[in-house]
This record gives C-alpha cells, structure tokens and sequence, in this order.
C-alpha cells in the first residue's frame, strides 16, 4: 500500500462521510502488514475514533475480509463474534 494510494482511500472515506451527513469521521489505513499508512481525523471526531478505525482496519485484515462483511455476519450469526 503506497502513502498516494492509502490517503485517496482516506480522502475517499471523508468525503463520502460529508456526502451523507454523517458526524465527524476518523480513517485509518493499514498495510498489509497493518503498519498504519494513513490516518486523518476531522474536527470534532471523538477522542477514542483512532482507536477505533485502526481497530476496525486491524480487524479486517486479521480476519481477512472487510469490515462491511464482518457485520453482515455478525447479523447473520450472533454468535460469530
């Protein structure tokens, strides 16, 4: 994962987060080795959302599959997790 490819995801995510309303976002982005390439925060995002979104990103390449999938399987079968 280079630093251009991993902050066009970060930029991405923001925007996408501002296109729908959402409150203030955190993105992390890992490489494969879940070294962290990219972070940014906005203003007013928690304090805990680093934790969180690099949790959420070290989870989906430990698990190997999204965190979007995680959920559904979650929802799927309760007892996954």
């Amino acid at each position: 994962m280079t630093l251009d490819a991993a902050s066009k995801i970060v930029d991405a995510a923001l925007a996408a987060g501002r296109e729908h309303g959402f409150l203030p976002l955190t993105v992390a982005v890992l490489d494969a080795g879940g070294h962290l390439v990219a972070f940014k925060r906005e203003d007013g995002s928690g304090i805990l959302r680093f934790d969180i979104a690099f949790g959420k990103a070290w989870g989906a390449l430990g698990m190997g599959f999204g965190s979007r999938e995680l959920f559904n399987r979650t929802q799927a079968n309760p007892t996954f997790m």
